[in-house]
């Protein structure tokens, strides 16, 4: 069947459901290096917001920089809302500092050391709430508020995505990606043995913390077309607990939280760095829609993923961008066709790169890529 082109909501939104649509979506990050180093070469003005920390993933202020990468590449998805779940909403204290990176005590109580002129993952230094007896206290912080949201960073988005006809996600992260910027890996890991109750009480705060949220953000009028929930629970050999215990204290929370999306008919979308393999038929099964990023680094590859969960799941990425840093075109090329060629049959599949696109990546090799994908993504 020929269909004729599409807006990017309705492109997206029959991907999402596995239809066949005029072309595969396309989508993408950039880590904060790989954005301002083209905007330089675009001539897009680069302004950070004055309100927001600059170690935020895009610190950026939508309301006076009209275009975003997403305009001038003509993305097809625009997120919005990502609430802010730091227990106090307050300013981080400088702890030390040095030319190359700064150590901070932040709203949860955490001690992390940032890179000053780099993204990436900071050091986890110390966490102060590290026993049921502190979380006891603090607890009382998790509220459903207002200040929550970036209003006047959100609205100028989600008028101008309206306007174009993009498709809107509401973001979130869910209550792992939270609660280990609060208890830290180890203490959050190490309790689901020693105190299940603590953390089940942990997670079930925070899955109805992010419900109160969404809701909230709704009742505005901001509402969107599906939903983008963010949650790292794995490194590059698989995920960070067994199967038995994502399944006792995680999966619940995920499935609490797909079913207020999904009863409004807005897929979920659902992302996670590192090997999910092992607990794939649990996503599916909570009412994830889409995979993503599908990192190649950690041994993803849709390829294989596609004809063995094709017809239950969408995939987005997993176009490793250590095949884009070199810059080469055939190696771009064969990427690029050969991930569309295996997973496009299913009618599932959006582009985005396997993470988010790093320095090293040229202009030239990303303009490249898109070519390829406007071209050899086309369903004829």
């Amino acid at each position: 069947m020929v269909i004729s082109t599409m807006t990017s909501r309705q492109r997206v939104a029959r991907t999402l459901r596995r239809q066949e649509a005029d072309r595969v979506p396309i989508y993408d990050k950039f880590w904060f290096e790989t954005e301002r180093a083209w905007r330089e070469q675009l001539g897009c003005a680069w302004e950070l917001d004055p309100r927001r920390s600059h170690f935020d993933w895009e610190a950026t202020a939508p309301e006076t920089q009209m275009r975003t990468l997403g305009d001038v590449f003509d993305l097809d998805i625009v997120e919005v809302a990502w609430p802010d779940y730091r227990l106090r909403l307050v300013a981080p204290e400088v702890l030390e500092e040095t030319n190359e990176s700064i150590l901070q005590r932040d709203g949860n109580d955490a001690v992390l050391r940032w890179w000053k002129h780099k993204m990436g993952t900071p050091e986890h230094v110390s966490y102060g709430i590290d026993t049921p007896e502190k979380w006891a206290r603090v607890k009382p912080l998790t509220t459903t508020t207002r200040a929550r949201v970036r209003w006047h960073e959100f609205w100028p988005l989600y008028r101008r995505a309206r306007a174009a006809d993009r498709f809107l996600c509401f973001c979130s992260v869910e209550p792992f990606e939270i609660v280990k910027d609060i208890l830290g890996h180890e203490i959050m890991l190490k309790a689901m043995l020693k105190q299940p109750e603590w953390v089940h009480d942990v997670f079930d705060t925070f899955t109805r913390q992010i419900i109160g949220m969404f809701e909230l953000v709704e009742a505005e009028g901001m509402t969107c077309d599906g939903a983008f929930i963010y949650g790292d629970m794995a490194y590059n050999t698989g995920p960070f607990m067994s199967p038995r215990h994502y399944r006792e204290f995680l999966w619940p929370c995920l499935k609490r939280i797909c079913d207020e999306f999904n009863r409004r008919d807005m897929p979920v979308i659902f992302h996670s760095d590192g090997d999910i393999r092992l607990v794939i038929d649990d996503l599916i099964e909570a009412g994830v829609a889409t995979l993503q990023p599908l990192e190649a680094k950690a041994n993803l590859d849709v390829r294989e993923l596609a004809p063995q969960y094709g017809d239950r799941v969408g995939f987005m990425g997993n176009i490793d961008v250590r095949v884009l840093m070199t810059n080469d075109t055939e190696q771009v090329r064969a990427e690029v066709r050969s991930k569309l060629a295996a997973a496009m049959p299913y009618h599932g599949y959006m582009y985005h790169s396997d993470h988010s696109v790093p320095p090293g990546v040229t202009l030239e090799t990303y303009r490249l890529l898109l070519e390829e994908l406007r071209e050899y993504g086309q369903y004829r």
